[in-house]
């Protein structure tokens, strides 16, 4: 084998694309010729299998209604014979001749003096089910509605009818035929019943040998009927019993169907006619009732004739193939090998030292694109040479310019006021601090240098601190606000961010820290002092300017009343004036409390929301709906206090910016979390109002003091949707 590979290596080109081509074109028409062959083969052999399974299901099906269309014809025969007879004893019985019971009685005798087959019977029964007659004394009498053959029987009451039956010395269900004449003046159903195998001798092949034996598959496939001891019933050319019949591999094919019945065989078989022996496929089912086994069988190579001319224009196709690849080798040759062998040359002249050497450019494929590569090559090696000596002297000073570069990175790093670090990717190992950082967490160097970032008590809880670092590891992420450590011990408020940094060649993650503890301070003071005025407006439109507006309201009351007694026109203007007034109140009254609406001491969680929904609806005259399904108690806590300021700044943003119309407010529990989400099909807030935004930013710094994140979608003219989650 290696003898072979190392020859096929040293040889030349051409010869080598005359073996491939070769050999890639007759293995992709080997390939696909097979795939055509055995698709064929098996497209072949699956439809000849199904015109054999229809052939023997074809003759089945007529075997089978031959022997129902006799049975029915005999019992039918029976059946109304004996209704005739029945109806003579029942004239009688009308003449006065005998009575009823004496006719009935007779009836009965010749019912049941009468055999059908071997086991078969006559018996009558009534529209009820009930066996009015039996032969066997021990049913007459009993209702058998329960049967299903008998159900239908009731439906009938007249014709033909098949089911199965199972006699109490009888191991197993056997097929059963029946037909029923109805005398509707005793109201007897007059049955004339057998098994159908009985049955068989009715049946007379000859009323269907000649369309068996005029099927035809391939060139000598043929039909034939036998019996399950081997016995040819119907065949071409066969007679006689065949059981013990062996192919020319010593199998007993035939007893091998004949204990089958029913299926598929292959088995080697020599017609009248033929020298030797072939291979021959048949497929045969089983009619129990009968006895008889229904096989259509044909030789194999009369079905696979066709694939013998595929194999011979296959094989042309390969020689042919073969003829053409070695004639577009001998041009492919000319128009290759010969280029090659120039840049061969040159190449050769360039590695001795003449860097001007170039190769005509004489087409537009790769031989062209490959000798343009080569000029390319040379000039540029001309150029490299040329500019080497530069290169070595520009090398020097950009040695210099780099520490310069490092110096000043190490000055801003150690001189920025944001607590800094530098830490490895994997593993986040501490590789630098600044002075900033050293401040900040009050731990030293020693403390920080060299450990992991998980192992200095850095973060208050590990996981939380896992995610951090994850989250801020992540490309164009925004600053996140994070709770740290001091090395008191005390718990601080900061914003992390971080890039990605090359250090000695390893990933690192350049992370700056902003202590932010007491701006969260002095914004809470200034959110307090904020909702302390806000209380305090309401308060004074609730007592001082709604007791003015009610006593105004109450001197016009009087105006009116004294206006009513003089007769005044004047007096309806006055009540005018009255009901604005009233409004008014009512007004002055929602507006006090959409300013300070909730106090948890008084109401809890849930009618402070209905109470603002009611607020929205009356105020600004748009749908507000609120769906409230937690278990976890709000009431009288700062959470519940954050969350419906939340909820009253989204819903006012709905109506104020985004002119919503309806408004859906949800707060539920799910998988151990407390989820709100508010709702609104306005147009939507633009990005500079979600940025900007005094309100946003309160909502976002409250969703941050009870530890819940908060997410505004708004997609202009879609809506806003304003999701909030908070762990339970």
């Amino acid at each position: 084998m290696n003898f072979f590979v190392n020859y096929f290596r040293n040889i030349k080109i051409k010869f080598k694309l005359l073996i491939g081509y070769t050999f890639i074109f007759v293995i992709a028409t080997i390939l696909g010729g097979s795939v055509i062959y055995f698709t064929v083969r098996d497209t072949i052999e699956t439809n000849i299998e199904s015109e054999l399974t229809n052939a023997t299901s074809t003759i089945l099906n007529m075997v089978r209604t031959a022997a129902s269309t006799s049975i029915k014809n005999h019992l039918k025969a029976v059946a109304e014979k004996n209704k005739e007879i029945v109806a003579g004893f029942y004239k009688d019985y009308k003449d006065g001749k005998i009575t009823e019971a004496v006719a009935k009685n007779l009836s009965r005798k010749v019912l049941f003096s009468q055999t059908i087959g071997k086991t078969g019977y006559i018996f009558c029964a009534n529209s009820k089910g009930i066996a009015e007659e039996h032969p066997n004394s021990g049913v007459a009498g009993k209702n058998f509605m329960n049967r299903n053959f008998v159900k239908h029987m009731m439906r009938m009451k007249q014709g033909y009818l098949e089911y199965e039956w199972k006699n109490p010395e009888d191991k197993f269900k056997k097929p059963k035929a029946m037909y029923m004449s109805y005398f509707k003046e005793w109201d007897w159903i007059i049955t004339a019943t057998s098994y159908r195998y009985e049955f068989k001798e009715l049946i007379d092949i000859s009323d269907f040998k000649d369309s068996i034996l005029g099927l035809k598959y391939g060139d000598s496939g043929y039909t034939y009927i036998s019996d399950s001891k081997g016995n040819i019933l119907v065949h071409p050319f066969l007679k006689g019993n065949y059981y013990n019949k062996k192919d020319k591999n010593g199998n007993y094919f035939v007893r091998d169907i004949c204990r089958q019945k029913s299926g598929k065989l292959t088995y080697a078989w020599k017609n009248p006619g033929d020298k030797t022996e072939r291979e021959k496929m048949v497929i045969f089912n089983y009619i129990p009732e009968y006895d008889w086994i229904i096989a259509s069988a044909v030789y194999h190579d009369e079905i696979y004739k066709p694939l013998v001319t595929i194999g011979h224009i296959f094989i042309a196709t390969i020689l042919i193939i073969i003829a053409f690849v070695s004639f577009a080798s001998l041009g492919i040759n000319r128009s290759v090998i010969n280029p090659l062998k120039s840049l061969m040359s040159n190449l050769h002249e360039g590695a001795s030292g003449n860097l001007k050497v170039r190769m005509p450019v004489r087409s537009k494929d790769e031989i062209g694109e490959l000798a343009r590569y080569f000029n390319d090559f040379m000039e540029k090696l001309e150029n490299y040479s040329h500019n080497l000596e530069l290169t070595i002297m520009e090398h020097k000073k950009s040695e210099k310019a780099l520490k310069l570069s490092e110096e000043m990175f190490s000055k801003a790093f150690r001189s920025s006021p944001s607590g800094m670090f530098i830490a490895t990717v994997n593993g986040t190992k501490i590789i630098n601090v600044n002075d900033s950082f050293i401040k900040i967490t009050g731990l030293s160097m020693f403390d920080i240098i060299g450990r992991e970032l998980m192992t200095i008590r850095f973060f208050p809880h590990l996981q939380d601190g896992r995610e951090i670092v994850k989250k801020i590891s992540r490309r164009r992420q925004k600053p996140i606000e994070f709770k740290f450590l001091n090395s008191d011990g005390d718990k601080r408020i900061g914003m992390i961010s971080a890039e990605s940094v090359d250090v000695w060649g390893e990933s690192c993650l350049l992370v700056a820290i902003e202590d932010m503890t007491e701006a969260r301070q002095l914004e809470r003071e200034i959110l307090n002092i904020s909702e302390k005025e806000r209380q305090k407006i309401a308060m004074e439109l609730h007592d001082d300017l709604c007791p003015q507006l009610i006593g105004i309201e109450v001197l016009i009351k009087i105006l009116k009343e004294k206006l009513d007694k003089t007769s005044s026109a004047e007096a309806d203007s006055a009540d005018k004036i009255r009901s604005l007034i009233l409004d008014s109140i009512d007004k002055t009254r929602q507006l006090s409390m959409g300013l300070y609406p909730i106090n948890l001491a008084e109401k809890d969680f849930e009618t402070s929301l209905e109470d603002l929904a009611g607020y929205i609806r009356d105020i600004f005259n748009i749908k507000c709906k609120l769906s409230y399904n937690i278990t976890h108690n709000l009431e009288d806590n700062s959470i519940a206090g954050h969350l419906y300021y939340i909820v009253h700044e989204a819903v006012h943003n709905s109506v104020k910016h985004a002119n919503a119309q309806s408004v859906n407010i949800s707060l539920f529990e799910e998988s151990g979390y407390i989820k709100l989400k508010i709702e609104d099909d306005g147009t939507g807030i633009t990005g500079q109002i979600e940025t900007k935004s005094i309100g946003m930013k309160i909502m976002q710094y409250r969703a941050t003091r009870i530890g819940a994140s908060l997410n505004i979608i708004s997609d202009e003219p879609d809506g806003t949707v304003v999701e909030l989650e908070l762990s339970v």
